[in-house]
């Protein structure tokens, strides 16, 4: 059966959408868009011009992250964006997502690029959206797929080290391929404190 709220062929919802715009990479290894190894946040892995999105249930849309003072249109430098993994409140009242910040500005340039978290608020159709960085995050390492818990914590995938005493063997990488890969799921509570899930 299909629900009486969407309509088909335009797919409207009587609910808010939220998405992510991607620049396509025709690289389908080790990129943001591969199965695996999507987390690294480099220039030539995660394509920079996509941004946050809402789709409001008359079908009007707004670009969150432009809103918010992020991201630019035309030559992707310093203030350029990749966003990922957008993951809504309980709520509705905030979202929380995974962006990259900057890129080369000139030729030969080479940065170092992580993917962190962010949280946004203010996604009605007339607020103005503010983005704020979540604090108490690694980060000196990658972070990527975040989602509320049902107790306020944030649960993410992360390339950091399992053991803070062996940060020297980062990025880990597969057995298979020898590519980065992440090192499991990670969770950061309303207080501050970081630990890997499974512990």
């Amino acid at each position: 059966a299909i629900a009486p709220e969407l309509v088909l062929g335009d797919a409207v919802s009587n609910n808010p959408i939220l998405f992510v715009t991607v620049v396509p990479n025709p690289s389908d290894f080790g990129t943001m868009s591969a199965t695996f190894g999507n987390h690294i946040a480099n220039p030539n892995t995660a394509f920079r011009g996509g941004d946050l999105w809402i789709r409001y249930p008359d079908g009007s849309q707004k670009n969150l992250t432009s809103a918010a003072g992020y991201g630019i249109s035309g030559f992707q430098g310093a203030s350029a964006i990749a966003v990922r993994d957008p993951a809504v409140y309980w709520d509705g009242t905030k979202a929380i997502f995974s962006m990259v910040v900057g890129a080369a500005t000139q030729r030969y340039q080479v940065g170092t690029y992580r993917f962190q978290l962010y949280e946004i608020t203010g996604l009605g159709p007339s607020d103005t959206p503010v983005i704020t960085k979540v604090p108490h995050q690694p980060s000196d390492y990658n972070n990527v797929a975040p989602v509320y818990a049902s107790d306020d914590s944030i649960i993410f995938a992360s390339d950091r080290p399992r053991d803070n005493t062996v940060l020297h063997t980062y990025p880990q990488r597969d057995e298979y391929e020898s590519a980065p890969t992440n090192s499991g799921l990670w969770k950061l509570t309303p207080s501050g404190q970081l630990g890997l899930l499974d512990n």
